[in-house]
């Protein structure tokens, strides 16, 4: 059996950007601006441009949770919400059949409550994510809250209009807007219209 290949994102979002960015320029008649962030090496790639651009988001704002039922151990530190969970912050929104949310001991300052501040939240089961034009589908994701990052695993699928990519996991930074795709990646490009 062949070896596994992890394909980083870099190609086809330097590639989407380029065609996006000339479709631009040939419809004004000016020539084509430059990408907005290099990549080589397989590094991540980002920028307003990039199908990662409108995940940028401020990871700071409060965080609304609904669910079917919501169980808490006070001992782990642990929140369970069961059955069509919704987690949106600001314009982003997370849902799925099953999130755990993991907190630390630490009161929130400022907001007069007992519980600790949100540090992580895992969730599965038909996870899908959303904000603006894009959206991600997987079977699973954490999202480090206090860094900002959320990674979808299993069968990933991220949208963007008409275009889409998939591949085994994805990685956002939310305060950047960066973001990687691995694992066999597979893109899908609608070109633009030529008006």
């Amino acid at each position: 059996m062949p070896a596994f290949r992890q394909v980083t994102f870099m190609a086809a979002a330097l590639a989407a950007g380029l065609l996006a960015q000339g479709a631009a320029a040939q419809q004004s008649g000016d020539a084509a601006p430059a990408p907005t962030e290099q990549s080589s090496g397989g590094s991540p790639v980002g920028g307003p441009d990039s199908p990662f651009g409108s995940f940028k988001h401020d990871s700071t704002l409060p965080i609304e949770i609904t669910s079917e039922s919501l169980s808490v151990n006070q001992g782990t530190r642990v929140a369970t919400f069961k059955g069509e969970v919704v987690a949106g912050q600001g314009t982003m929104r997370l849902t799925a059949q099953q999130m755990e949310i993991f907190y630390d001991g630490t009161p929130q300052s400022g907001t007069g409550s007992e519980t600790g501040s949100i540090r992580l939240m895992r969730a599965e089961g038909d996870v899908f994510l959303s904000n603006g034009a894009e959206a991600a589908k997987g079977s699973t994701a954490e999202y480090d809250v206090s860094k900002g990052v959320i990674t979808l695993a299993g069968g990933v699928v991220l949208t963007q209009g008409d275009n889409a990519i998939s591949g085994e996991s994805l990685w956002i930074d939310l305060n950047s807007g960066v973001g990687e795709i691995k694992g066999r990646v597979k893109t899908v490009f609608q070109p633009g219209s030529q008006n």
